[in-house]
């Protein structure tokens, strides 16, 4: 299973709320690093906004060693993306798949922007923006972890 992975609104929260977590970006990564180690098979590509502004060795820095090791890569840049009708988060995912033969790859996305998807929301885990990786969206990946280990 591939988990593509947003950082805003997820491993954080956004906006006000994000300074009742001390202001921390990935507040939340351990606990979805926790629940990855439970799923050895599950790896991750980055699909967050931050990889139109960073560098991608930048976007590997925050993650465990042995997590890390499990990233595919980053989805491309919009530009990339499929035409129309997928919204541009969806398009830049199945693009992705597309790119690398892996359409038929069993895949969840883990983002708080639940407006770009439209035709696959079957495949989403959406985070409150302003709690991200909560205990209700972590018991949410971990069905669709779990559905795709039968």
């Amino acid at each position: 299973m591939i988990l593509f992975l947003d950082f805003d609104g997820v491993l954080h929260p956004e906006g006000e709320d994000h300074t009742l977590y001390g202001d921390v970006d990935f507040y939340f990564l351990l606990r979805l690093e926790a629940l990855l180690r439970e799923f050895p098979r599950v790896n991750m590509v980055i699909s967050s906004s931050w990889r139109e502004q960073l560098l991608y060795k930048t976007l590997l820095k925050p993650f465990s060693s042995d997590i890390r090791a499990r990233i595919l890569g980053a989805t491309p840049h919009s530009g990339f993306g499929l035409p129309p009708p997928y919204r541009k988060r969806e398009g830049e995912i199945l693009a992705w798949l597309q790119i690398h033969e892996a359409v038929n790859e069993p895949w969840v996305a883990l983002d708080d922007a639940y407006w770009q998807f439209d035709h696959c929301k079957d495949h989403l885990v959406v985070c409150g923006s302003f709690t991200g990786f909560d205990d209700k969206a972590s018991a949410e990946l971990r069905a669709h972890f779990e559905e795709a280990s039968r």
